[in-house]
């Protein structure tokens, strides 16, 4: 009778402590959703404002100077939130491997050096932001947000902290040279070339992410890309004004990152229901 009862008692407590084990790792792992959410949030900003400044950098080595107080708010703007990841990586309990020392160094010698051409400048913001944005991922990867249990979170934080950033970074390209043309005035064969190619991989990357944008964003971006198309294809995107071109995308622009941004709070939603 001993024995049944010692049995019986063992089996409710291993059962207890299997509950207690699956209940303290539910918790632990919203709690890492909720902190790999905000470090991707932090991140975006940068990324966002980099792509801003590569614009805007374009513009004012072609010519613009009516961007240089843009661009002194955005790198203002730049310090204070690179301080702040940092922070936030020193503080983790978990810290990912981005390396936000090596990125901000990084924007400081970009910062430092003197760019002889827009083209030059556009390439090494380019560098600077594909790194960022494969930080993306190393951070959702580390937070457990793309190998959740949940199928539909994995492939939701997959198309938010990749597909989507990959998106907005083709759309960002477009700004960047969009920019170069019409404050240089002059579209060259080598630009025409650019921003055809970026044009179509956007337009097939779309296809497959409308579902995420409501149908006024869609049409807007889409009369955006109407627009450069056609003013690439006959070459009248070098007459537009730069400061409109940069506000109207920049518009669209940040429809995506609210989109990235609502799709966040979905995988929250879904973590913790």
């Amino acid at each position: 009778m001993v024995i049944i009862f010692s049995t019986i008692f063992l089996c409710f407590f291993l059962s207890g402590l299997a509950t207690l084990r699956y209940y303290y790792s539910l918790k632990h792992s919203r709690e890492m959703t909720l902190k790999g959410i905000d470090a991707l949030r932090q991140l975006l900003e940068i990324i966002k404002l980099i792509q801003q400044h590569r614009a805007l950098h374009s513009g004012v080595l072609n010519g613009n100077q009516d961007f240089k107080s843009k661009l002194q708010l955005i790198e203002s703007d730049l310090t204070h939130r690179f301080t702040t990841l940092e922070q936030f990586q020193l503080n983790s309990s978990n810290p990912f491997e981005v390396g936000i020392k090596a990125l901000k160094a990084r924007w400081q010698n970009l910062l430092n050096q003197t760019h002889h051409s827009a083209e030059e400048s556009f390439r090494a913001h380019s560098g600077m932001i594909g790194r960022a944005l494969d930080g993306l991922w190393e951070i959702a990867d580390k937070y457990g947000l793309t190998t959740n249990a949940d199928p539909d979170v994995r492939i939701l934080a997959t198309q938010m902290v990749k597909t989507v950033p990959e998106l907005t970074e083709s759309l960002a390209q477009i700004r960047g040279l969009s920019v170069q043309v019409a404050s240089r005035h002059e579209i060259s064969s080598d630009k025409k070339l650019q921003l055809m190619y970026t044009l179509t991989r956007i337009e097939e990357r779309l296809s497959s992410l409308q579902q995420h944008f409501p149908s006024s964003g869609l049409s807007k971006l889409q009369d955006f890309l109407s627009v450069v198309r056609s003013g690439t294809e006959d070459a009248s995107l070098r007459e537009q004004d730069p400061e409109y071109l940069f506000k109207e995308s920049t518009q669209v622009i940040d429809q995506l990152y609210d989109c990235i941004l609502n799709g966040f709070k979905t995988i929250n939603t879904k973590v913790n229901g």
